[in-house]
């Protein structure tokens, strides 16, 4: 699952990573979270849209609705009715990222620890999204997968991660290419450390939430 992330890079680096030929301004975001306008990349163009999925059968801005579809299972993808008319239609994206957390909640004390997960060598991720638009409101959603490597001890699901010289297959292939990245993700180089509680608060967004709590390198 992925529930809060942070995007930090660029636009100019962005366009060196993907290829996009638009430089947007957009606000550094330590602690994006669901119903928030972040940065997506759909094709060769960056644009806002707002996390949390809508259908286009929406007949209204259900926010309570697209909260609910911040991630989709990328194995039911096609099937589940909410998300198979943008699957089928190719309505792919994807959203930058340097990182994401995760809670996990200790068996003793009950209390939950906040852990920031990124890639030690590649700086930018991305992650495989689908878009939607419902009226004037274009949102997405981030696809998961079962978690693999170190990341599956924190939680049993993790993002689907799209390399991003691959960006032109998830754009440009057909439904089956596009299955086969995302069971090709896999999160075995990503680390992680434990951080700050404050991330739990939405209104709390600086780069010290990403900050290791200790001088310990992150591990399993």
């Amino acid at each position: 699952m992925c529930g809060r992330y942070a995007f930090f890079t660029p636009p100019a680096k962005l366009k060196d990573l993907f290829g996009t030929d638009n430089l947007s301004n957009f606000p550094a975001r330590y602690n994006a979270a669901p119903l928030q306008q972040m940065p997506v990349i759909i094709r060769h163009r960056m644009g806002m849209a707002r996390w949390g999925f809508l259908p286009g059968w929406a007949r209204e801005d259900d926010k309570a609705l697209a909260a609910k579809m911040i991630n989709a299972r990328s194995e039911t993808v096609a099937e589940k009715a909410s998300f198979r008319e943008s699957w089928a239609k190719g309505r792919r994206c994807l959203v930058p990222a340097n990182g994401f957390y995760e809670w996990v909640k200790d068996q003793q004390s009950g209390q939950k620890q906040a852990y920031y997960i990124s890639h030690p060598a590649r700086d930018c991720m991305a992650f495989a999204g689908l878009w939607s638009k419902a009226g004037d409101v274009v949102t997405y959603t981030i696809l998961t997968k079962d978690a693999d490597g170190p990341v599956a001890a924190l939680h049993h699901r993790s993002p689907v991660l799209i390399d991003p010289a691959r960006a032109a297959d998830w754009f440009n292939g057909d439904a089956c290419v596009a299955m086969d990245l995302a069971r090709q993700s896999r999160a075995h180089d990503l680390v992680f450390h434990p951080v700050d509680g404050k991330v739990g608060k939405v209104a709390n967004d600086s780069e010290d939430l990403i900050m290791p709590l200790t001088a310990h390198p992150s591990a399993a």
